[in-house]
């Protein structure tokens, strides 16, 4: 039982995290490609829609899809449905499965704003356990899909028939999240995110390096710390800590 809710709490503090890491490409009326998109280095970035474990606000062109892995636990696949509408399905080896649908309301050469909703299961395989997950999100990015800024905040609800944080099985999250992405070389970007629990003092986010293969590729690496003051999730504390992060990301582009 206190395997399982610190499972559950990791996935919730997960799902929260990854939700609303959505995909990204500028298009102009006539042509997929616009200036936005030309990488320095002469090599374009496939993975520009999200930094380890918190999103962009860009979402992906209309017919494209995006793969993700993150820690061989967590899967993503995202479809654009045009090239403002992002719908996207998240499930893990615990049994999640939630679903999202990001919008883009604004977007020029410099600056995109977004928002998303989410609604799901983070136990959908458990006969006996369910947490129900829903909640939604705002993000503002400044730059371009190679080096970004952005910063974001949402609000998320969880409702489980098991105790979760300081033994309660209904509540409230509210987050602040920031990231910062910056090409060093050609196959090489460096990326820095957090993401802030304020209700429950909650820390995680990443830390580490990106490497793009061939077109359509990335893997990610680096470290991704889980930081918590005076909170339970089951009647057993649980450490603070740092874990290793690993991603393999993939976007495929359907062209018309």
């Amino acid at each position: 039982m206190v395997f399982k809710g610190f499972i559950l709490l990791f996935s919730s503090i997960y799902f929260t995290a990854a939700f609303a890491q959505d995909d990204y490409v500028l298009e102009s009326d006539n042509s997929k490609t616009t200036e936005i998109n030309k990488a320095i280095f002469n090599k374009p970035n496939p993975d520009y829609t999200s930094y380890f474990t918190t999103p962009t606000a860009y979402t992906l062109t209309k017919r494209d899809f995006r793969l993700a892995s993150n820690d061989i636990l967590f899967f993503k696949a995202s479809y654009g449905l045009t090239n403002n509408t992002t719908i996207s399905l998240n499930i893990s080896a615990f049994s999640s499965l939630v679903g999202s649908i990001k919008q883009n309301i604004k977007r020029n050469e410099n600056v995109s704003v977004s928002i998303t909703a989410s609604i799901g299961d983070l136990t959908s395989g458990l006969e006996d356990t369910t947490v129900l997950f829903t909640g939604g999100s705002g993000q503002a990015t400044i730059g371009d899909h190679q080096n970004n800024v952005t910063i974001g905040t949402g609000i998320y609800y969880i409702n489980s028939s098991v105790e979760m944080i300081n033994e309660e099985s209904e509540f409230f999250f509210h987050t602040i999240n920031a990231g910062f992405q910056k090409q060093l070389s050609k196959n090489i970007y460096l990326m820095i995110d957090g993401l802030y629990f304020t209700n429950y003092n909650i820390l995680t986010g990443g830390a580490g390096f990106k490497f793009v293969i061939k077109t359509k590729y990335s893997i990610n690496a680096g470290l991704m710390p889980i930081f918590w003051n005076n909170i339970r999730s089951t009647r057993y504390d649980f450490t603070s800590g740092v874990i290793p992060f690993f991603s393999a990301r993939m976007l495929i582009e359907r062209k018309d």
